[in-house]
C-alpha cells in the first residue's frame, strides 16, 4: 500500500476541526489523513540520516582505530603532581 515504512498514529481532534478536515478532503478529493500528513510534512521536518552528520564521520574514524587491549593506568603521582611513574619524588 506504501512505498515506504509508515508508522499508525491514533490522535484525538476537536469535533469542528474534524468537520473542516472531513470538508476539505471531500473537496480535494482525499483522504483526511492524507491531508494530516500532508500538513504535518509542511511544518515539521525529520532529522536527515546520521550518515549526513559531519560528527558521525568521527564516529566512523573511531571505529575505524584499532583498540590497545589494554591501555595502562596512570599513577596517582602522575596525575597529581605530573611526575612520571618511573620518578619517585627524591628527598
Amino acid at each position: 500500500m506504501y512505498a515506504h515504512p509508515v508508522k499508525r498514529l491514533q490522535i484525538m481532534i476537536d469535533e469542528d476541526l474534524d468537520a473542516a478536515l472531513e470538508r476539505l478532503a471531500r473537496q480535494e478529493g482525499t483522504s483526511k489523513a492524507a491531508l494530516i500528513r500532508r500538513f504535518v510534512r509542511d511544518r515539521v521536518r525529520p532529522l536527515p540520516p546520521i550518515e549526513e552528520d559531519p560528527l558521525w564521520r568521527l564516529v566512523e574514524a573511531a571505529e575505524r582505530e584499532p583498540v590497545p587491549e589494554e591501555v595502562p593506568e596512570p599513577s596517582i603521582d602522575e596525575v597529581v603532581y605530573e611526575w612520571p611513574s618511573s620518578t619517585p619524588p627524591s628527598g
